[in-house]
């Protein structure tokens, strides 16, 4: 606008005070000799005819004294007079503007224009898990249950557990990669000879990695060992995101005992590496649900397991890692059976000389350390 304007009365002062030499060619010497883009868009003059105060308000601009060289005086045409400037309450609000009567002001509001929002992708299970820490019912049916082997329950998959929020005008895309956001799958073993009229123990087994090795995970949890005259139930569930999820895993625990006949007061929580850490961050989730906790090989990343001592000091804990475990931090393991004896917590912490990152096997199958589990319950 400023711009405009000197354009303007550029031409309009040449033709004023004309700025044409006697030869008729134009003057080296612009007649007009400054525009300051802070202040005023001005036309400076030391002598009256370059353009005379008449012309200058012929111009719509202000005829003003420069106030740092006395005798001079320029045409101020870039701003409007205050009382030109004034806005009305009409003006104001036609500009979408709030008029403040008392003050006679108009102000605008500093939102920016809405983005564009794209589709919204989410995960593909539409059930929307329950709130906080209660159960969430499966959707679907159950299998068949079938004593002795395992069956796969899919049901709790189409349980969204992701807080998403869109309008109802917004496109959704159901996205496959988003899949760690929705319920687990898991695997159950009901025992042979299963009878619906005697509560039986379960055991809940996380499985270590991002994903679920299932042969491995399958020959590992058959060699389970199991007494003659106490077996029990045995749940793996299979996760997708790094960490165990203790809401997904209570949704795991309740769905199995709608179904079958379970003891509340002998739930056990057993895992390894991932899922050994995974199991202090179960039980600290769930401090009232299980009767023992078996972590093996905790893995001690992304971040530390040991805040965790004070929310699982009150359960009955076996623990076995390795001191040449390269994968997991022995240190850790050890820090935290330091801590938990410390708050008085009944813990056996099995160091294994020279061991890897492993073991499992030896102490899943081990007599001595599963009775020693089994022989706990809730409360006592």
């Amino acid at each position: 606008m400023r711009s405009a304007l000197f354009v303007t009365l550029l031409f309009v002062s040449a033709a004023l005070a004309g700025c044409v030499s006697e030869d008729g060619t134009e003057s080296p010497e612009d007649r007009i000799s400054e525009m300051n883009l802070e202040g005023h868009d001005r036309v400076e003059t030391e002598d009256a005819d370059e353009i005379t105060q008449e012309g200058c308000e012929e111009l719509g601009g202000t005829w003003e004294e420069a106030p740092d060289r006395e005798g001079e005086f320029y045409c101020a045409v870039g701003e409007e007079s205050s009382e030109d400037s004034e806005i009305t309450q009409e003006d104001c609000e036609e500009r979408g503007g709030t008029w403040d009567e008392q003050t006679r002001e108009c102000s605008f509001s500093e939102e920016r224009p809405e983005e564009e929002s794209g589709p919204i992708y989410i995960p593909p299970c539409n059930t929307t898990a329950s709130e906080g820490m209660n159960p969430t019912s499966n959707p679907s049916d159950w299998p068949e249950i079938q004593t002795g082997q395992w069956i796969s329950v899919e049901g709790l998959t189409d349980v969204s557990y992701a807080s998403i929020e869109y309008s109802n005008d917004s496109e959704i895309i159901f996205d496959d990669r988003l899949d760690w956001m929705c319920g687990y799958t898991y695997s159950v073993k009901v025992p042979g000879g299963y009878n619906s009229s005697i509560e039986y123990p379960v055991f809940l087994f996380l499985h270590g990695q991002l994903l679920d090795s299932v042969f491995f995970n399958n020959m590992l949890t058959n060699n389970f060992y199991m007494p003659e005259d106490d077996k029990y139930i045995i749940v793996r569930p299979s996760k997708l995101e790094s960490d165990w999820n203790p809401k997904k895993a209570l949704d795991v625990l309740e769905d199995v005992k709608s179904h079958l006949s379970v003891d509340d007061d002998r739930v056990y929580l057993t895992g390894l590496s991932m899922g050994g850490r995974g199991t202090f961050i179960v039980a600290a989730a769930l401090p009232d649900y299980f009767a023992a906790i078996m972590p093996l090989t905790p893995h001690h990343e992304p971040y530390s397991y040991l805040p965790l001592a004070e929310d699982v000091a009150h359960l009955p804990i076996w623990m076995s890692h390795g001191t040449a475990d390269s994968t997991s931090s022995y240190e850790m393991a050890a820090q935290m059976a330091e801590n938990l004896t410390e708050l008085g917590a009944e813990i056996e912490f099995e160091t294994v000389v020279d061991g890897e990152h492993g073991g499992w096997y030896t102490v899943y199958t081990d007599p001595v350390a599963m009775q020693w589990i089994l022989s706990h319950v809730r409360g006592q």
